[in-house]
């Protein structure tokens, strides 16, 4: 799937380039799989999810760029941020943090879906 917007695009289908759905299905497997062999062990576990959602961030742009071909600089930022608050609606490292409450993300998420058009200007067309 080409995820470079283009001006032939629908909104509907600018908006779902901005997610970057194979780094999202990436930290729901890991995720799942450290939870459930640090399940004794919430140090390692609250390292783990660090290290994952560290990794990830950082390769969203890198992945898109080079395996998506990707040229946009405000497409990368914003899947990127798109890609962070995935993490912390699914829940993630976020969850060692005593403020957080995964309602949270059910609030996020939609949010930043009413910003993006707004930073990027797109929703207008077509």
């Amino acid at each position: 799937m080409a995820r470079s917007i283009n001006s032939g695009d629908s909104y509907l289908s600018r908006l779902l380039k901005y997610i970057p759905t194979e780094i999202v299905m990436v930290f729901v497997s890991v995720e799942g799989v450290l939870r459930s062999s640090f399940a004794d062990h919430p140090a390692y576990l609250e390292m783990g999810l660090w290290i994952l959602a560290g990794t990830l961030t950082f390769l969203t742009p890198l992945w898109l760029w080079r395996v998506m071909r990707v040229k946009s600089f405000r497409h990368l930022f914003l899947s990127t941020i798109s890609m962070v608050l995935w993490m912390f609606a699914i829940g993630g490292p976020f969850t060692f943090f005593d403020w957080y409450n995964q309602s949270l993300g059910s609030v996020v998420l939609p949010i930043y879906t009413l910003l993006v058009p707004i930073i990027t200007g797109e929703a207008g067309k077509n």
